[in-house]
């Protein structure tokens, strides 16, 4: 029994005893009407919509995986040591090949008639390993399923199963002899509400995720996936083996990883769903009053001290009450003696007859039980639909009240827009009229008007154009006449012209001849200093490469040079090579002024400026 059930009967067992006592009804009834404005009940759950393209993807795929793992692929794994002969359960083809290779195992001579016995022999044992590529893939998807399916049930079972409720009130009684304030605040918020929103579609698509769920736990606790456990688990990407691939059952269930492994959404959406119960149906109001009531009593008995007094006062009313039950049962007892006697049968023949209709209630009590129990769950659930009723017969009224405010609204706007038109056509009738006329009266003047200016216009072109031919006339015979100077003037220039030119082509040939020789000269002396660049280049590289080998031939005597990784490169151990052929150089001559030295000081002779061919020989 949960603790709703027992907070339920406690309650209705309160109820048994104030339900219909006068006074206790005068009470609630008067907390129950103060302050209605002030009452607040809400509550909020959330209604799930589960998309069901996930779960049928799985549901599908997972066939195919449960026949892949059916398949148990497996290779043989042959594990071989040589161990001595009296050791050796059974021989086998390997055990002889491998006898026949080493024949230093037989070490003594048979016995004439005896067959060959070696003292030691190759036993092989073949076991079976599943840890093959496959079944590893198997293992890491049935685990990374169960993840998906975990992680996404844990979420939408939360939000379905999630109640927050939120009750206020405030009532306030006042009497010849009594004032009651009572302030009551409620906040609730439960993660594991027993009775979420009514949806049957989503408790189809939970139950078909916990079968797939259920499908996975089973496949991973399989022997198969159990030994595969063992290994390490793979991680992506996957191969595509050719298992992989051609297989029917594995390419299924790859094309099942892919999908979940590419599935981005959350497979699921919400929205609150509010109840609001304010104002308080009679009910509500009446069992919110019964609870305030026995926190008023509470308070009450504990501020008076009177807990003994009341302990007593109930004492002495079981006790009464015990003593009326008792009177009633010995009354009972004479009533069943008198209807013994009148029925002409014995007191034990009677009671026989008492207990098997006794019985027969007992088992009728069992069947009012039962229909009192499917009563109580419909009251209920008539009560809890009497709230939704109300909740939506509140927003309904709500709807009809904007509804009609909004249809009154479009009448006024209907009404207002048609006033509007009836105004702007009339307006517009009046103005086209006016525009009309206006139009009409101004084409005529127009008209007028133009024809004098058309008339004018082309008495004043008529004189304008004489003027403009005598004008044109003068003015061609001025142009002609420029046109001749301008003809003698040209003629003259161009001779001048022509001889200036000649003159400058002599010129241009004079410079010309001047500038090549000074662009030989300048190329001569460029070479010249390119030459003794690169010749001094060439010196000082060299003499690099004299001071780079001296250096690292210090570092070889010293201990700090060793081969190195840092020579390995083509450029560097070219460079290498370039430092060797130099210092052999500087050896050689180095060779020769240290000998000279030497035959000074030993033979006492003048420095030669040639050496025997076997000394030089020496040096190299």
């Amino acid at each position: 029994m949960s603790h709703l059930d027992v907070y339920f009967r406690a309650f209705k067992e309160l109820r048994k005893e104030t339900l219909d006592e006068a006074s206790c009804v005068r009470k609630r009834k008067a907390i129950a009407q103060a302050n209605t404005e002030a009452d607040k009940l809400e509550a909020t759950k959330y209604l799930v919509s589960i998309q069901d393209d996930w779960i049928t993807a799985i549901e599908e795929g997972l066939s195919f995986v449960e026949k892949a793992v059916a398949e148990e692929r497996q290779f043989i794994r042959s594990d071989g040591e040589v161990v001595p002969i009296e050791k050796v359960k059974k021989i086998s083809k390997d055990s002889v090949e491998h006898l026949a290779k080493h024949s230093d195992m037989i070490t003594r001579l048979p016995e004439e008639g005896a067959d060959v016995v070696p003292d030691k022999l190759y036993m092989v044992e073949k076991l079976s390993d599943y840890a093959v590529y496959e079944n590893r893939f198997l293992y890491m998807m049935l685990r990374y399923i169960s993840d998906f399916i975990n992680f996404r049930l844990e979420k939408i079972e939360a939000l379905r199963h999630t109640y927050v409720g939120n009750m206020h009130v405030q009532k306030e009684v006042v009497t010849k002899k009594r004032k009651l304030l009572v302030q009551s605040t409620v906040v609730e918020s439960r993660a594991d509400n027993r009775y979420p929103v009514a949806d049957e579609n989503t408790e189809l698509l939970i139950k078909r995720i916990k079968d797939c769920q259920s499908i996975v736990n089973s496949l991973l606790g399989t022997d198969l996936m159990t030994q595969v456990a063992k290994s390490p688990m793979l991680k992506p990407p996957i191969v595509k083996t050719n298992v992989l691939k051609m297989n029917n059952n594995f390419k299924k269930a790859l094309a099942l990883y892919d999908y979940i492994a590419s599935y981005k959404g959350a497979g699921y959406t919400y929205e609150e769903v509010r109840y609001n119960f304010a104002p308080f149906s009679d009910q509500i109001a009446d069992e919110v009053a019964e609870s305030l009531s026995l926190i008023s009593f509470l308070a009450y008995k504990f501020g008076n001290g009177i807990n003994d007094v009341l302990e007593s006062e109930y004492k002495k009313e079981e006790r009464r009450r015990k003593n009326a039950e008792a009177e009633k049962l010995a009354e009972r007892l004479k009533r069943l003696k008198k209807r013994a006697n009148e029925s002409n049968k014995t007191f034990e023949e009677y009671m026989l007859v008492l207990e098997e209709r006794v019985r027969m209630l007992e088992k009728d009590s069992e069947d009012l039980q039962t229909v009192r129990q499917e009563m109580d769950a419909l009251a209920l659930r008539i009560d809890e639909l009497n709230n939704e009723k109300s909740e939506l017969n509140r927003r309904i009224n709500e709807f009809k009240a904007v509804i009609e405010q909004k249809e009154l609204e479009l009448a006024a706007l209907n009404q207002k827009y048609i006033e509007d038109m009836s105004a702007l056509k009339k307006e517009y009738e009046r103005e086209k009229s006016e525009l009309v006329q206006a139009h009409a009266n101004r084409e005529e003047a127009l008209k007028a008007s133009h024809a004098e200016e058309l008339a004018a216009a082309e008495s004043a072109f008529a004189n304008e154009l004489r003027e403009r031919i005598s004008e044109h006339d003068i003015k061609e015979e001025e142009l002609r006449a420029e046109l001749e100077e301008l003809n003698s003037q040209w003629n003259l220039t161009k001779s001048k012209y022509e001889q200036g030119i000649a003159d400058v082509e002599a010129r241009a040939a004079v410079f010309d001849g001047e500038q090549q020789k000074l662009a030989d000269e300048y190329e001569a002396k460029l070479r010249e200093l390119e030459k003794n660049y690169a010749e001094e280049f060439t010196a000082r590289d060299r003499e690099n490469l004299y001071i780079r080998t001296e250096l690292d031939g210090l570092r070889m005597k010293n201990g700090d040079m060793k081969p190195s990784t840092d020579y390995t490169s083509r450029e560097r151990f070219v460079e290498l090579e370039e430092e060797f052929e130099a210092f052999k150089q500087f050896f050689k001559g180095q060779w020769k002024l240290t000998k000279k030295a030497i035959k000074r000081e030993v033979y006492g002779k003048k420095e030669t400026n040639t050496e025997p061919d076997s000394v030089a020989g020496e040096g190299n």
